[in-house]
């Protein structure tokens, strides 16, 4: 069976499961979301289509929905979504089935996997860093079952949960800390800063820009932490509630990594 599995990463967390996924269904083929993006048109063909992001505010990225507003599938393929969050998935899988259905496609599964928490501000949520091998553990080994379902095509209810508290939540959560915390408006690089430009080269929505006079961020950013989490120096903050906090990405993960979800071949 040929399979397809787009993916969207910040810190590293879904790139992994992708990986393991994409290993043990064997004939897999794993493209960046944010490249089919730039370039739109047909996926290429495949038995099974995967769509794996991580979950933010218990919704899913704005860049996720942006991809599949630009995609089409050829022919009638078997569709799943693979999501990743810190403790629950709430209703993005849900909503991925919703996107899909409005352009005439069928999610036919929707899974999500536990993994460490990226999330660092205004609210710091990486208390978990003790139980992280737990995780990593945990997930890793619900892969077999899953890709037993995608090669049997089996169709089921996403996981998470769809209820209107939850979705209403979701959108509340990512509205208080878009527009009145303004986190994207307080991104900014410290004194630590040496402008070494990987915050610029690994962002997926090429939002950031490095220039002799300091880093600048633009309008488009989605949240994902990459610029947080991957700067060496650990430089770049959320105002001041970030400063001094520890940093996080999946340690099977690289900068070269996500240099090839941006774009750029290293």
């Amino acid at each position: 069976m040929k399979t397809v599995i787009y993916y969207f990463t910040g810190t590293g967390n879904t790139l992994a499961v992708a990986r393991d996924l994409a290993e043990e269904l064997g004939d897999t083929t794993l493209i960046p979301l944010r490249q089919a993006i730039y370039y739109g048109g047909f996926a290429p063909d495949a038995d099974a289509i995967g769509i794996a992001f991580p979950v933010h505010f218990l919704i899913m990225p704005a860049i996720v929905r942006q991809f599949v507003f630009s995609i089409l599938f050829s022919g009638s393929p078997y569709i799943f979504g693979l999501a990743t969050c810190g403790e629950r998935p709430g209703g993005a899988l849900f909503r991925l089935q919703e996107l899909l259905s409005e352009k005439g496609y069928t999610l036919s599964a929707g899974y999500s996997l536990v993994m460490p928490e990226n999330y660092i501000g205004p609210v710091d949520l990486m208390g978990d860093a003790p139980c992280r091998e737990e995780k990593f553990v945990k997930a890793k080994s619900r892969i077999p079952a899953i890709a037993a379902a995608i090669r049997e095509q089996r169709v089921s209810v996403p996981e998470g949960n769809n209820s209107v508290l939850l979705k209403i939540g979701g959108r509340i959560t990512c509205s208080l800390a878009t527009s009145m915390y303004n986190t994207p408006g307080r991104l900014h690089a410290t004194s630590a800063c040496n402008q070494c430009g990987t915050c610029a080269r690994i962002c997926p929505t090429r939002n950031i820009t490095v220039a002799k006079d300091g880093v600048s961020w633009g309008s488009d950013c989605t949240q994902c932490y990459a610029c947080i989490h991957w700067c060496p120096e650990e430089a770049v903050d959320i105002g001041g509630r970030t400063a001094g906090k520890p940093r996080y990405h999946h340690p099977d993960v690289n900068v070269r990594d996500m240099l090839i979800q941006r774009g750029e071949p290293k």
